[in-house]
């Protein structure tokens, strides 16, 4: 069942993030209990968790199973239920943590979603690639003091009003394969094996025999700089392909590349959230393909 949310409650759940007085709930936090009450319960009542839907020490046992109490349980539809182990602000989120909650995971019946988190950075699990064990990657992970648009619109789908567990697993799905993929891709990029190289020969149009001499040529021609110059052209066939006729220019994508990597250098700001978007008579850069985000809007004399 897919849910439609509206952006009214995105916005909603924004200007409350927005408004949160996170460095003053931070100074409260000098304990585990205390990162709870000011960080960690708030958050989830902005996703219209009240306090009874969230079940501290709850069981996560099973059968003759020795009893084990993870922090948190929100049960949903008194089916589903939802799991969270809580740590100190402050408190570095390794494997060690992911192992532990894990513990809890596979002795919890109905539970595919576990979240870890520290009061400021939550990490949502799942068990994609093994029923009843985390993954050994969260599917998820959202920062109180750092997140984006394209976060919260992901986040809102954890909200009690429109949560639908499954629809959220076919999401962590989705994320896993193409994890998996970017991964396997990088690898064959990496060290080329044989058979890829014999799959780009085979469709060359420069015609030669297939031996080493010929995959040594094609080895050393998988380089970093093809691979970007292959990439720019990526970037304006799918830019041409989805404007409507608007031809985005090289020197457009060069400009976007020079803007896109001062404001990673000096701005801190992560690569995914940059974007551009070509019109008839220019050019705009911006956050998260927002309006009113916009970094600069470049005019070109350069015929389209």
């Amino acid at each position: 069942m897919i849910v439609n949310i509206p952006k009214q409650s995105i916005n909603q759940l924004k200007k409350a993030l927005e408004n949160f007085k996170i460095n003053d709930a931070i100074e409260l936090c000098t304990n585990e209990a205390q990162t709870r009450k000011f960080l960690i319960e708030p958050f989830f009542n902005f996703l219209s968790y009240i306090s009874s839907d969230l079940i501290p020490e709850f069981n996560a046992d099973f059968g003759e199973r020795v009893s084990q109490k993870i922090d948190y349980a929100i049960l949903l539809n008194k089916k589903e239920t939802i799991l969270i182990e809580a740590k100190k602000y402050n408190s570095k989120l390794s494997d060690k943590e992911a192992g532990q909650l894990n513990g809890y995971f596979s002795n919890t019946k109905n539970s595919r979603i576990a979240v870890l988190t520290n009061g400021i950075e939550y990490r949502f699990y799942s068990d994609i690639l093994q029923q009843n064990v985390i993954d050994a990657k969260p599917f998820f992970v959202f920062s109180l003091i750092n997140y984006s648009d394209r976060d919260l619109e992901t986040l809102i789908k954890f909200d009690k009003r429109y949560i639908v567990v499954s629809e959220i697993i076919k999401t962590a799905q989705e994320c896993v394969f193409v994890e998996d993929f970017e991964a396997a891709l990088l690898k064959e990029l990496i060290a080329p094996s044989k058979d890829l190289l014999k799959i780009i020969h085979r469709n060359m149009n420069f015609k030669t025999k297939f031996n080493e001499d010929t995959q040594g040529k094609m080895i050393k021609l998988i380089n970093s700089a093809l691979l970007k110059s292959l990439y720019e052209k990526k970037v304006i066939d799918e830019a041409n392909s989805n404007t409507g006729g608007i031809i985005t220019t090289e020197s457009e994508i060069q400009a976007y590349h020079t803007i896109r990597t001062l404001l990673i250098q000096n701005k801190k700001i992560p690569s995914q959230r940059i974007f551009f978007k070509d019109f008839k008579n220019f050019f705009n850069i911006s956050i998260d393909e927002s309006p009113k985000k916009l970094i600069c809007k470049l005019v070109f004399t350069d015929s389209k």
